[in-house]
């Protein structure tokens, strides 16, 4: 049991390491890095082909989550960050329906670029909808004005 416990730890630091390694690796190799919101949303958008935009919000955060952040949601359905820091994407996959429980994406990018999705059917609550920025507004809305 002991050596299991070592075993988690090293990976653990190893993962952290290899995050950071990879992280300073790339900022020499492109300008610009950690990844931009824009370019980071533009890999969101390549995530959501099967959904037309103009029938889905998108909401962003307004800065980078640290690395291992708990996102609280309704219902039970925290996430946690991935282990570099990143951009938070949240999006609602039928916006005109009032009552939730209805699919919608939590997608991660982080610092390198790498995408993460995951797919709940609740909003967050820590950060909140009103905390992040919408990116993009259903054009269904407009009809309901």
């Amino acid at each position: 049991m002991k050596f299991f416990n070592i075993f988690l730890l090293l990976v653990a630091m190893l993962n952290m390491v290899a995050c950071s390694n990879e992280l300073e690796k790339s900022k020499t190799e492109v300008a610009g890095l950690p990844i931009s919101k824009n370019d980071a949303y533009t890999l969101v958008k390549e995530q959501l082909k099967d959904k037309p935009l103009n029938e889905i919000d998108i909401y962003g955060t307004v800065e980078m989550l640290s690395a291992h952040t708990k996102v609280i949601s309704v219902g039970n359905e925290d996430i946690i960050s991935p282990d570099c820091d990143s951009w938070l994407f949240f999006v609602d996959e039928i916006p005109l329906i009032a009552n939730w429980g209805h699919p919608c994406k939590y997608i991660f990018v982080d610092a390198i670029g790498k995408v993460s999705v995951y797919e709940r059917i609740m909003f967050p609550t820590k950060p909140s909808l009103e905390e992040m920025e919408l990116l993009n507004r259903a054009d269904i809305w407009n009809e309901y004005k």
